[in-house]
Order: C-alpha cells, then sequence, then structure tokens
C-alpha cells in the first residue's frame, strides 16, 4: 500500500490522472481484458485505482450540490436493491455480466464522481483537460473514419488488442451487431457503432465550442453519419438544433447554419442510402430496429415489479419500467434528471456560461436519445454522463466564446 502512496504524491493533481483518465475513458474505452462475461477495461480499473487512493489518503471534499445528487440517486438505489434482492437475475454469465454492469453504474460511479472526485472536479484544470477532450475526440472520430473505408477495402478490421479491444474479443467484432448488409458501421475504438456515436453525441456540443477549427468539426460529424445508426442520426440532429439556438448568440446566423447543416445531413443520408442500398423502409423503420416488443410493458405496467433481472435494453425508459416498476421508473427519472434540475434550481437567477450550457444539452441530448437507444450499462456511457454530470455543477473561472 505505501508503493500506491508514493505513486500518488509523484502526481501531480494532477495532470497525469487527468490524461490516464481522459484517455482510456475517451479514446480507448474498450481496452483491457475479459474474465467470463465480465470486461475489466483500463478506464475502470484506473477510476477505482484513484477512487481507492483518494479515499485511504482522504483527498476528497464534497460539493454541496454534488451532495444533492448523491441524495436524489438514493430511491432508485434502495428500489432497485430491493428489486434484485426479493426477485433475483437471471443465472447465467451473460446476465452476471450486466448485473455487475448495473451495481458499477448505478452505485460505485455516482459515489466516485459526486464524492471521492467531487473536490478534484471542482478544481479540475479546465484548460488542460479541454486540449485534451478535443484531440481525443478528433483522434477517435479520425481513427473511426479510417477504420470504416479500411473495413471496406481490407474486408477486415483492424484488432489492437488491449487497446481498441480486449483480449478475448479478437476476431468477434464481426458478430457484434455492426453489420448494415454492403458495409459496416463505424465503430472506432468502442467497437460499437451506436456505442460511440451515443457517447459522441453526448460531448459533442462541449466539443463544438471547445473546437475553432471547422474542418474538425466536420470530420467528427462525419464520423457520426458513418455509424449508420438511426438513433445517432437523431441525436445529431438534436444536438446540432440545441448548440445552434440555445449556445449561439447570433440567432439569424445559427438559423440558417441550422438549415443548411440539414440540407448537408440529409443529402449524406440519400448517398449512403442508394450506396448501401437501403429502401425508404429502413430509413423510417416502424419496427424500431426491432425494439417494437419492448413496448409490451406498457400493457402490463406494476407498481412492485415481479421480473427478474436480465438487463437493461436498449430502450432504457421502457426496460427500467419492466425491471423495477413504476416507482422505480419515478426514482430512475429523479436520479437522472437531478443535476440539470439542480443546476437550473442554481443558476435561474444568474447568466448561464457557454461551457454549462454545452454539457447540460449533451446531457439533455443523452436522454432523449434514450428513448431510442441508452446503451446504458455498456463501457463508457454511465462514466461520461455521471463526469459531466459533476462538471456541469462546478463554478467556472472562466468561459468559452462562440
Amino acid at each position: 500500500m505505501n508503493l500506491s502512496l508514493n505513486l500518488i504524491n509523484k502526481l501531480k493533481v494532477n495532470k497525469k490522472i487527468i490524461f490516464l483518465l481522459t484517455f482510456f475513458l475517451i479514446a480507448f474505452p474498450k481496452g483491457g481484458f475479459k474474465v467470463s462475461s465480465i470486461p475489466f477495461t483500463w478506464g475502470y480499473l484506473l477510476l477505482a485505482f484513484f477512487s481507492l487512493i483518494f479515499l485511504i489518503k482522504k483527498k476528497y471534499g464534497i460539493l454541496r450540490e454534488h451532495i444533492l445528487v448523491l441524495i436524489s440517486f438514493l430511491p432508485f438505489q434502495l428500489i432497485s436493491l430491493l428489486t434484485l434482492l426479493f426477485n433475483g437475475f437471471e443465472k447465467n454469465s451473460f446476465s452476471f455480466g450486466f448485473l455487475i454492469a448495473f451495481i458499477v453504474s448505478f452505485y460505485c460511479l455516482p459515489f466516485c464522481f459526486f464524492f471521492i472526485f467531487s473536490k478534484n472536479i471542482v478544481n479540475l484544470d479546465l484548460k488542460y483537460f479541454f486540449t485534451l477532450f478535443k484531440r481525443f475526440i478528433f483522434f477517435i472520430s479520425c481513427y473511426g473514419v479510417f477504420l470504416f473505408f479500411y473495413k471496406i477495402l481490407t474486408g477486415k478490421f483492424l484488432e489492437l488488442i488491449f487497446f481498441t479491444i480486449n483480449a478475448q474479443d479478437k476476431g468477434f467484432i464481426d458478430i457484434k451487431h455492426i453489420n448494415r448488409g454492403a458495409i459496416f458501421k463505424l465503430i472506432s475504438t468502442y467497437n460499437n457503432g451506436n456505442l460511440y456515436g451515443i457517447c459522441l453525441i453526448m460531448m459533442l456540443p462541449l466539443y463544438n465550442l471547445i473546437e475553432k477549427k471547422t474542418y474538425k468539426k466536420f470530420i467528427v460529424k462525419s464520423s457520426l453519419i458513418f455509424t449508420l445508426s438511426r438513433t445517432v442520426w437523431i441525436g445529431l440532429i438534436i444536438s446540432e438544433f440545441f448548440f445552434d439556438f440555445f449556445i449561439k448568440k447570433n440567432k439569424k446566423k445559427s438559423f440558417i447554419k441550422f438549415f443548411i447543416s440539414f440540407f448537408i445531413f440529409i443529402t449524406a443520408l440519400i448517398s449512403i442510402g442508394f450506396a448501401c442500398n437501403f429502401s425508404i423502409d429502413w430509413f423510417f423503420d416502424l419496427s424500431f430496429g426491432g425494439r417494437i416488443d419492448q413496448f409490451d410493458i406498457l400493457k402490463n405496467i406494476e407498481i412492485f415489479s415481479t421480473n427478474i433481472f436480465w438487463t437493461i435494453k436498449e430502450i432504457v425508459y421502457l426496460s427500467i419500467l419492466e425491471n423495477f416498476s413504476i416507482l422505480g421508473f419515478i426514482a430512475f427519472l429523479i436520479a437522472m434528471l437531478s443535476p440539470l434540475i439542480i443546476y437550473l434550481m442554481k443558476n435561474k437567477k444568474t447568466k448561464k456560461i457557454n461551457i454549462d450550457l454545452a454539457v447540460f444539452f449533451g446531457l439533455l441530448t443523452y436522454l432523449i436519445i434514450s428513448c431510442s437507444d441508452g446503451a446504458i450499462l455498456y463501457i463508457p456511457i454511465m462514466s461520461l454522463y455521471l463526469f459531466l454530470s459533476s462538471l456541469l455543477l462546478t463554478d467556472k473561472k472562466f468561459n468559452l466564446d462562440i
């Protein structure tokens, strides 16, 4: 343990820690290894390691707003815990992996980001973090576009063991529901087009604000189109709408830019449709990509759930309703919305800065697209959501102009 304490003392607060966590949660979130059905990624292992060290060293201090968020999570944590204890879970390794993911996402990570790391996020070196943030997002976008065309040209994926995949998944990327007939989805370092797109949509408003070079933003947004995900496409439209009309100050230019971007976007989709031989029915799929059966839960809503836990499916809200009943659903909404509500209440009489608005609308866009696919138990969704939520509630020492 002394070795660990010496290590933490040598790390300046901590640019090395900021770099490592940003690198392995944004640039290479899937790097690591797997034990049975449970992935151990470097990013989450580092979160656990630094959390333990900070607890031992008592290197934490808690922001009032962060305490309120933790309190807001308690009802859902209690209801879900009781439901799991009484109803149990599917007894197979696949379901057990999702159970561990659920516990980490809704019990461990909130404690990390709103308690252990609260002081560190308040004192975060934003200029350094923003530099890493925009570079890593541009990197995953460029790598994703490269890999997209590399697969088309060579017929295979480039797999970097322990960085873009864990060792046990080598050779299995092709079967991860990313095939769209003639071509495969853009997956970047996330191994899944929807997951990559959902994470990037959450971070996109902040990236749009930080990055000043138009060509880089164009590449990032193009990578979202190449995910071939209708959920991600809808999220891109929503994100651009929020950014142009609620963050940008020049509304006239915003109006023109949004509709030019929308026209380019539709043109790109039509081109992709022709290239991939997609029919009009594919674009307006009434089966919600095979998720229509998830709406059956609405036929039998329970006050107290009697269902055995298996996973949280793509349509997050319906799956929460199925697993944890109407009470759990309400508690879940309170938990997930609490950072946004607390932010609005805290700043209702003050002018909101662009950084906060970008983070706010990134989180809000994620909550909206979760009506289609939220991938909430997949790494690194909840770590990004909770970090950005924690960052949202801190006071910033500077602002960024558009």
